[in-house]
């Protein structure tokens, strides 16, 4: 079977994300990305642009390196299409489709983080060093399989976050760095993340560096509006 871009284990780092756009309303927003993830001593890197329609609350992803792919995010739905070997998966989810370096950017979008739409609430807050930690309990229906997730901000940009598993141990870390504008907000352009097991080794490692952020570019890029050919046999996954 062709390779399939890893699809982290940690549904939870939808919940990893960047600051609120305050800007004028965002239409659409592409960045070219890297991202390199490490497990088992392995290190694989792909390349590519994302491009984002708020709105319609979905992503497309051009991957070209190191094949060509393009990914569509919407729902509970992900669609992988290989233009060059013609060939087409969709992945039905049961909830939100986890994919760490495409959540950072759209939870950007969405206020609190989006903690709050996932039903998750603000407990305390406390300021370490200049730093502002915000501790956020998740929902009482999700309360035996999801744990705290604590937030760091500083200068009104996310400096890093946290999420635990029901028994207090970090099960994900992630780190923001530089910030650059887009809109009226900074956003980091370089995230890295880790996954840990149950005795706190690191499962996973995970670096995604953004560049060339495009916002409400006119006209459309068309490639927000790609679907697979209908002619194109689609294999169905349920995840």
């Amino acid at each position: 079977m062709l390779k399939i871009l890893h699809i982290s284990i940690m549904a939870l780092f939808i919940l990893l994300c960047v600051g609120v756009l305050h800007a004028a309303p965002l239409k659409t927003l592409s960045l070219d990305f890297t991202r390199e993830l490490t497990e088992n001593d392995k290190t694989e890197r792909i390349a590519g642009t994302l491009h984002y329609d708020p709105k319609a609350t979905r992503v497309v992803v051009e991957v070209t390196e190191p094949l060509k792919q393009i990914m569509v995010v919407q729902d509970k739905a992900l669609e992988i299409y290989y233009p060059i070997e013609k060939q087409a998966f969709r992945f039905i989810s049961e909830g939100r489709i986890p994919l760490p370096f495409v959540q950072s950017i759209i939870q950007s979008t969405q206020a609190e983080h989006g903690l709050t739409a996932i039903g998750y609430s603000l407990e305390k807050h406390d300021i370490v060093n200049g730093v502002l930690y915000s501790y956020w309990r998740p929902p009482k229906k999700a309360k035996d399989t999801l744990g705290t997730v604590i937030l760091g901000m500083q200068d009104d940009r996310l400096i890093s976050a946290e999420v635990k598993n029901p028994k207090g141990y970090i099960i994900a870390r992630s780190h923001y760095q530089n910030h650059g504008k887009v809109g009226m907000n900074y956003v980091p352009m370089r995230v890295t993340s880790s996954t840990y097991g149950e005795k706190s080794e690191v499962l996973q490692r995970e670096q995604v560096v953004y560049s060339n952020p495009q916002v409400n570019v006119e006209p459309r890029n068309s490639i927000l509006d790609f679907t697979i050919p209908e002619s194109m046999e689609v294999k169905e996954i349920k995840w």
